[in-house]
């Protein structure tokens, strides 16, 4: 067997491999991008299709980045200057107020509120918490869309800011026999959340400082009628959609039916709630609920406010001292347990899996502040 000749491997006389030309790498990622010469077909419009989809989610990105944390005009400033200090009536004569013969008729309003309502006849109250949050609150009619405010000011001119508004499907009529207080059982407000600060912005204070809460436990709501003033008693957060789990539809409630309807809304909303300030509740009680966008977490949650109304012969103050914070500890029990119901999306992501201690441990809240609740609670 000839013996090889090793040294031709690695003489000039050997015939080296061609060695590729290296691919300039912005080419290869532009051409592997964009339509290229001596593309096939499909893949010209493969590419195409990316890129359309890719121009769309960036020109969507873009606007909803903008809408919600862009620097739009303050929302109308000025325009909620009202005289709250002002408690006389004034007599008008309507025909857009509810009646039950449907004509003409005089009601009394608010003297206050009188410019706002003559300015816009979707007027129906004035939302409160001095200084963060004073704006009047509008409520469309008719066939005009539930979210019309949503991207409307009070003024109906269109708008990113939008303005606070009530749920459509809760009634304010003048009061009458019939209907004493004229409002819904549960007033349900909705606002925007915007970087703006403004509308229901200063909201945010109450999920995340228990002090800001001890300080403002009162809302103000007046209606075109009459004044009113709540007391807090829940803030919550709450997811909107059942992929999350552990889904409560908040907002279907604008009238209590029942008293099993309105145990259950007021235990949905305890039971949630990050503090409990020691409110009584009773059945025939009115309610406030405010509504606004948390973007807290990466999943479409909301935060919501619930009040009471203080009753004629209530002591409008509250001992602040008696609140208590179920933060704490960040919201857990010694065992990992959450104090305060969440859902099952944030109970897998932030807490592994542990969902709340009321499940095994009973409610962290005082039970026997709403009345009859216990034996209901037995009775289910």
């Amino acid at each position: 067997m000839p013996q090889m000749d090793i040294r031709r491997k690695y003489t000039y006389g050997h015939k080296k491999k061609k060695k590729k030309k290296k691919e300039n790498l912005a080419v290869a990622v532009v051409s592997g991008l964009f339509p290229w010469k001596g593309d096939a077909v499909s893949d010209m419009a493969r590419k195409l299709v990316f890129l359309i989809s890719v121009i769309a989610l960036t020109f969507a990105a873009v606007k909803i980045f903008d809408f919600y944390f862009g620097s739009h005009e303050e929302a109308d400033a000025g325009y909620w200057d009202a005289n709250h200090d002002n408690d006389a009536t004034i007599s008008i004569n309507s025909n857009n107020l509810s009646s039950s013969d449907g004509g003409d008729f005089q009601v009394s309003i608010l003297e206050r509120y009188r410019e706002f309502w003559e300015a816009n006849q979707e007027f129906v109250g004035w939302v409160r918490i001095d200084p963060w949050v004073d704006y009047p609150v509008a409520q469309s009619q008719g066939e005009t869309p539930f979210d019309y405010y949503l991207h409307h000011n009070f003024y109906k001119v269109p708008t990113a800011n939008g303005t606070v508004f009530a749920d459509k499907f809760g009634e304010f009529l003048p009061p009458s026999a019939e209907n004493p207080t004229g409002r819904p059982h549960n007033v349900i407000l909705h606002g925007h959340n915007l970087r703006t600060r403004n509308l229901f912005q200063p909201l945010m204070k109450y999920r995340d400082d228990f002090q800001f809460l001890k300080n403002n436990p009162i809302i103000t709501f007046d209606t075109l009628f009459e004044s009113g003033r709540y007391k807090i008693f829940s803030v919550y957060q709450t997811n909107i959609n059942e992929v999350h789990g552990d889904y409560y539809d908040y907002l279907a409630m604008n009238y209590f039916e029942s008293r099993d309807e309105f145990y259950e809304y007021v235990t949905e909303a305890l039971d949630r709630s990050r503090y409990h300030t020691d409110v009584d509740l009773r059945y025939g009680d009115e309610l406030l609920t405010l509504s606004t966008c948390d973007f807290s977490m990466f999943f479409d949650i909301r935060l919501v406010i619930v009040a009471r109304r203080i009753r004629d012969d209530e002591d409008p103050d509250m001992d602040s001292e008696a609140f208590i914070n179920f933060r704490e500890n960040n919201g857990r029990t010694a065992d990992g347990y959450m104090r305060h119901k969440m859902f099952d999306a944030y109970y897998n992501v932030w807490n592994n899996g542990r969902g709340w201690a009321g499940d095994m441990s009973g409610r962290a809240w005082d039970t026997s502040r709403v009345e009859g609740l216990d034996r209901w609670i037995e009775d289910n």
